[in-house]
């Protein structure tokens, strides 16, 4: 008998598991519902207009259709992120308000009253935030978290058990883990037996390219058994939203058609339309900021703005503004602080910054920490050389960096802020960072750029500095 558990990575700690999960949603979402309909009534009682029999008959009817909408995309089924609950939350609230606003005309009423649109602009919010509290109570008792066996080659384990422990979102967790390279070379009756030990437990596939196909042999015998389990297949790096499955019996297996999630004129135009008209506004109530900025920095007796080389959408390079944090003489002080200090010059190799950098000013430090010193990239905005959103723009000495993560960065305009300074920025390696952006080109859409946004937000009030 093969033994039915690998050891774990050391170091790893073993989260606590549970099984409740996205179920108790529905609760949640109903008493969210709940609450926004006495609001709506309430409203309405305020404005001496008693809610009707068909009033309270069409909310209850709007409040089953939203959760049974809700339920058809999975959320009280699947374990999802809270950031992708948002859109479907909102859009079923939509369809509801659409329902009843059309219902009520339907009824001779002459449109929706206040305590409706009290009620649905109301229902979104309660929602979120119910759903929001009730998870953060299952992770603290644990309960959120699904248990895996997981099953990869024994060299991506930790690779593996990091990927699910950095998004307790989706709410798995590792119970244990078996080596992927002890089913190879199995004749389908011994495989049989091995999966018949897990015939209790969730698995989670994530096989390298040289197991896929004995993960591929796995997946097929736990579908025909009909066992959920997880499957992360070898595909390497290629876009999540932007995927269509293609049906194509009696083949055995799938087909995957991938689109560019970038080959959207009118959502690029949009966003290039939001770009100018944001950048515009800031630069002219921002402006008298600018000049007492400006003015604090020129007591040194050097220029207010920075201008730095940077490289741009298509490869092109520009001038990128910036407020000037550092001494007049910071390039020759790192050369020099990077020949006399290996643990600085390592630190720099890794992140491409250093902590406590001896070349930022007083004036800057507090720009930094405060993130003032990137305003006037508003005006590379403005120029079309950047966007608010995008990657970071980078260093013409940081392209070999990238590595193959420099296509995608070139198809788009470096941004203000972005997919990586919202997921770990002081604390993710320079690789780490070209991997984020690469991700970010490959999944663009308009709705991802307006969850950036608020998570900027989020990091101004909350981060610690740079």
């Amino acid at each position: 008998m093969t033994s039915r558990s690998e050891a774990l990575a050391p170091g790893s700690v073993v989260r606590p598991c549970g099984r409740t999960g996205p179920r108790v949603f529905l609760w949640t979402d109903l008493i969210a519902l709940t609450l926004a309909s006495y609001a709506g009534i309430g409203v309405n009682l305020a404005l001496n207009a008693a809610p009707s029999q068909g009033w309270v008959m069409l909310s209850v009817a709007a409040a089953l259709g939203l959760v049974a909408f809700l339920r058809t995309k999975g959320h009280y089924r699947n374990r999802q992120a809270l950031a992708d609950q948002i859109r479907p939350v909102m859009v079923g609230c939509a369809l509801a308000i659409l329902t009843v606003s059309t219902a009520q005309l339907a009824l001779g009423e002459a449109g929706m009253d206040a305590g409706s649109i009290t009620r649905w602009l109301l229902a979104p919010v309660l929602i979120i935030a119910a759903r929001y509290a009730a998870r953060e109570a299952l992770k603290a008792s644990s309960d959120w978290f699904e248990p895996v066996v997981l099953m990869a080659p024994r060299g991506e384990v930790a690779a593996s058990r990091a990927l699910l422990d950095g998004n307790d979102g989706h709410g798995l967790c590792v119970a244990r883990t078996l080596d992927l390279s002890s089913f190879r070379g199995l004749d389908d009756a011994a495989l049989g037996a091995r999966l018949e030990e897990l015939a209790n437990e969730t698995v989670f596939l994530a096989p390298d390219a040289e197991h896929q196909g004995v993960a591929s042999r796995i997946a097929g015998r736990l579908s025909a058994r009909g066992a959920p389990f997880y499957y992360r297949p070898a595909l390497g790096r290629i876009p999540t939203q932007k995927i269509d499955l293609l049906d194509a019996p009696p083949a055995d297996g799938l087909v995957i058609r991938v689109s560019d999630s970038l080959a959207r004129p009118l959502a690029q135009a949009a966003k290039r339309g939001f770009d100018l008209a944001a950048a515009a506004l800031a630069l002219v109530l921002l402006s008298p900021v600018l000049v007492v900025i400006a003015a604090l920095i020129r007591r040194d007796g050097g220029p207010a703005l920075f201008l730095q080389a940077r490289a741009g959408r298509g490869g092109a390079v520009f001038q990128c503004y910036k407020f000037r944090t550092m001494s007049v003489d910071a390039e020759d002080r790192l050369s020099a602080l990077l020949a006399s200090d290996p643990d600085k010059r390592a630190q720099w190799d890794a992140y491409q910054k250093l902590d406590h950098d001896p070349r930022v000013t007083g004036v800057g430090a507090f720009l930094r920490r405060a993130s003032l010193d990137e305003l006037p990239q508003l005006i590379n905005v403005l120029k079309g050389e950047m966007s608010l959103i995008g990657p970071r723009p980078m260093l013409l000495s940081q392209r070999a960096l990238y590595g193959a993560s420099l296509d995608a960065y070139e198809r788009l305009r470096p941004g203000l802020t972005g997919f990586w300074q919202v997921n770990g920025r002081n604390r993710t390696t320079f690789e780490e960072r070209a991997r984020l952006d690469d991700w970010y080109a490959r999944n663009w859409s308009l709705w991802r750029d307006g969850v950036i946004l608020v998570r900027t937000v989020r990091e101004l009030v909350f981060a610690g500095g740079r």
